[in-house]
């Protein structure tokens, strides 16, 4: 289970920087352990690390199991809340390496107690037969038509939110969709890395999308009233994945029930192509309930 970052509305998550993150996600060999990596956290000051963090780092160290392959596809479920204080165990367990297509499962521990499982789908480079890339998305305004964002900032990352002045604030009612721009100071060399930058953002604002429509409940009550939590990330990669401009996350909440959210989404540049696809499966709770129905205005979900 990861934390919820536009959640922790009183985290000073700007005490780290994107040169840390990428450091982060730069895992280090483990010769010990076959297949093994380890790899520190940055936990902000709610100490939780952050699952797509351990995403992130699980496609780095499946990229360096199976050298001479990108990763394509990662699927991570968050089994339980990461202790940033202690590194974290990655053990990379290939399923089968074929001539171009191979697989893989990355278990992510901390001692005895398994935090993330990831399954991640690697090929070999081809050139295109065909292409086509039809957006799923609106066209919208650029990041220039945005302010700023103070809580996702990071020193080396600018985030631009859309048509919304407070992510958090459960009064900023809007449709079931965000648009953020981003931009990075530094862009990684090592394909992998780009991979794993990609894959942070995916966790930050899926649970806000899905809690729009709804007034009364927003990620400023996360952790307080409501207990959030992405439980499950996907992302698709599609290359090539480079960029050197801004990025847009689209996202799109199609569904929210049952104490869970789905959300999904779609990373393209800012001259609209489209570089990798999301998905997430979040919690959303009352403390102590299992369920929202307590909740002022929690009858709308």
């Amino acid at each position: 289970m990861s934390a919820d970052p536009a959640g922790s509305a009183g985290a000073d998550v700007r005490e780290s920087s994107m040169a840390r993150m990428i450091d982060i996600f730069d895992v280090r060999a483990d010769p010990a352990v076959p297949g093994g990596f380890r790899g520190d956290s940055d936990g902000g000051t709610r100490r939780v690390v952050d699952g797509s963090q351990i995403l992130g780092q699980s496609i780095v160290a499946a990229a360096r199991t199976l050298p001479g392959r990108t990763v394509r596809t990662a699927h991570a479920l968050f089994v339980s809340a990461a202790d940033p204080d202690v590194p974290l165990e990655f053990t990379v367990t290939p399923i089968r390496v074929g001539r171009s297509f191979a697989g893989a499962t990355v278990g992510v521990r901390q001692g005895a107690k398994i935090r993330t499982h990831c399954t991640v789908a690697l090929d070999a480079p081809q050139p295109d037969l065909v292409r086509r890339d039809t957006p799923d998305r609106p066209s919208v305004a650029g990041p220039e038509a945005a302010g700023p964002e103070r809580i996702l900032a990071l020193p080396g990352r600018e985030v631009r939110i859309l048509d919304c002045a407070d992510i958090n604030d459960p009064d900023e009612v809007g449709p079931p969709v965000i648009d953020a721009w981003l931009r990075y100071d530094e862009v990684p060399a090592a394909d992998e890395l780009r991979r794993a930058l990609l894959a942070h953002f995916t966790g930050h604002l899926g649970i806000s999308t899905a809690l729009r429509p709804h007034p009364g409940l927003g990620t400023a009550q996360a952790h307080h009233t409501l207990s959030t939590a992405p439980m499950g990330i996907a992302i698709t990669f599609h290359d090539p994945v480079q960029w050197d401009d801004w990025l847009r996350y689209h996202h799109e909440a199609t569904f929210v029930g049952a104490g869970t959210a789905y959300i999904r989404g779609q990373i393209s540049t800012r001259t609209g192509t489209l570089i990798a696809s999301f998905a997430q499966d979040a919690m959303i709770r009352a403390f102590g309930t299992g369920s929202v129905t307590e909740i002022p205005g929690a009858a709308r979900l």
